[in-house]
């Protein structure tokens, strides 16, 4: 129980923090998300309430994030190969995690070691 109040809480900073950093009122998001009055919005951003699916696809829209940054607050890094037409190279790009520990880094640097194994192997 008390993790899921964590990661509420977690969810209510994050929210908050795109909002401002986008210069955006409570009022704003609240009508964006067709609620009835601020309130319902307001909830969200004091973990009161649990962020909707359907809140939470429309606030990544908004702010042009990925779902997975607005709920957790770890960016997504999405790492492109170059144009075919410059190095040969295929077109191809994947999202990774990194959260600060080693362990999430020792995993997704063995996952892209796995991914360019199978590249140069031609199996994607």
């Amino acid at each position: 129980m008390e993790m899921e109040k964590q990661l509420k809480q977690h969810i209510a900073e994050n929210l908050r923090k795109y909002r401002v950093l986008r210069g955006f009122t409570q009022e704003y998001i609240a009508e964006y998300l067709g609620k009835k009055d601020y309130t319902a919005y307001s909830r969200y951003e004091q973990g009161r309430s649990n962020l909707k699916m359907d809140d939470a696809i429309k606030l990544a829209a908004l702010y042009e994030v990925p779902i997975q940054e607005l709920v957790s607050g770890t960016p997504a890094i999405k790492q492109q190969r170059m144009q075919k037409d410059t190095f040969g190279f295929k077109d191809f790009s994947t999202l990774i995690t990194l959260d600060g520990s080693p362990e999430t880094l020792d995993n997704q640097f063995r996952r892209l070691k796995k991914l360019n194994n199978m590249i140069e192997k031609g199996e994607i």
